[in-house]
């Protein structure tokens, strides 16, 4: 018996070597030595290119900042837009994907976080800057058309968190999201963001997941990157009225899961979210006390954009059933923990989704979740529907 469990042992100490040895020589993008845990390959030669704009807010005015390309190479454009009028702006992607944003002209309101269920909805976590995945399966899906406009009617589009980070066009993604649920809302639908720890990470300075790019980028634009989304900023101030934990019928959206310890606290959504959002006024600097509210809300492992024990099922059935009676909910989806296809757990009472888009986009592929008459399906950008339950 000893002898085969170090035969064992020995055999993973391989395994982990060689896959370590495979990341740093560029054989392999990501390397999983344990379930849900893996290491990537880190070299990062993202540099100037195009971004933006930034627009920050001002009193009488606002001012925007992007990086664009023109026939004689990348250009910083500085604006000056007035407020309290129609103002529209362009989201350039490279040189040759461009979409026009209308900027609100009042100030964003907190967002509900519970709402009847629609007729029908897409969702999708953890596009991570993604631009291209992103816009392949909200035009295939038909959420949007191929000039960036909303076309899904009273449907909902739901995206359970992590647009943040790893990827090259996060600032695009978020102005896309922006742009479109000022549509859904003319179109009676809605756009449902709910934030993944990457936002919060990125709104309270934490940026060590920040790809290159951005950084010099910043340089570029005289802005450093933690000033991109203060909340001073047209972005900075709309994703501050975000939630944390939505309930769209029976079913709780949230990024990372509901916990046991937060469960045992019983809060109302309306609670958990404003504790959160709490959370994002939080100098660096200043960590919540030990064994707080706030603490466990936005600083532990077991917060709702943390936690990942649903999809590790480290938590009991009858755990899981308690924690949704407790919210009078059927089911959570959940993004954050690592799949490698949508996968329910816990006979259909938690859906994981967070896929590996970057990796799927490559090869010209992208899969979401469709909802419809409370029947889920998996859909992906080749139109086809697979039955969950």
């Amino acid at each position: 018996m000893k002898r085969t469990i170090l035969a064992l042992l020995a055999a993973y100490v391989l395994y982990v070597a060689a896959g370590i040895a495979a990341i740093q020589f560029g054989a392999l993008e990501r390397f999983y030595f344990f379930p849900y845990f893996s290491i990537k390959h880190k070299q990062d030669h993202s540099g100037f290119s195009t971004d933006g704009p930034i627009v920050m807010n001002r009193n009488r005015y606002r001012v925007s900042r992007q990086i664009v390309a023109t026939a004689s190479g990348l250009q910083v454009m500085t604006d000056t837009l007035p407020t309290g009028q129609p103002v529209s702006f362009t989201c350039h992607l490279g040189d040759s994907v461009s979409f026009q944003v209308p900027l609100r002209q009042n100030p964003p309101s907190v967002q509900p976080d519970t709402y009847p269920a629609p007729e029908k909805m897409l969702v999708v976590s953890d596009i991570e800057g993604n631009f291209e995945g992103f816009r392949l399966l909200l035009t295939s899906a038909g959420v949007m058309n191929e000039h960036y406009a909303w076309q899904f009617g009273s449907g909902h589009l739901v995206l359970v968190g992590d647009f943040f980070d790893r990827g090259l066009n996060v600032t695009e993604c978020l102005w896309l999201i922006y742009k479109l649920e000022q549509e859904a809302e003319q179109a009676g639908g809605k756009v449902h963001f709910i934030l993944g720890n990457h936002e919060v990470m990125n709104l309270t300075g934490k940026l060590r997941y920040l790809r290159r790019k951005y950084r010099v980028n910043a340089d570029s634009l005289g802005l450093p990157y933690e000033q991109w989304y203060a909340a001073d900023t047209e972005l900075g101030q709309w994703l501050r009225t975000k939630n944390v934990l939505e309930k769209i019928g029976p079913t709780l959206f949230l990024h990372g899961g509901l916990s046991p310890e937060v469960a045992a606290r019983h809060l109302s959504i309306t609670a958990i979210n404003n504790v959160a959002r709490q959370g994002l006024s939080r100098p660096l600097n200043v960590i919540p006390p030990k064994g707080s509210l706030e603490e466990l809300l936005t600083y532990s492992q077991q917060s709702p954009d943390w936690y990942r024990g649903l999809v590790q099922e480290k938590v009991s059935a009858s755990e899981v059933r308690s924690i949704l009676k407790q919210y009078q909910a059927a089911r959570m989806v959940v993004g954050h923990t690592p799949v490698e296809k949508i996968t329910p757990l816990y006979t259909n009472q938690v859906l994981a989704i967070d896929l590996p888009h970057q990796e799927n986009t490559a090869r010209g592929y992208m899969q979401g979740v469709w909802v419809e008459a409370d029947t889920f399906y998996s859909l992906d950008n080749r139109g086809q529907k697979v039955k969950l339950w």
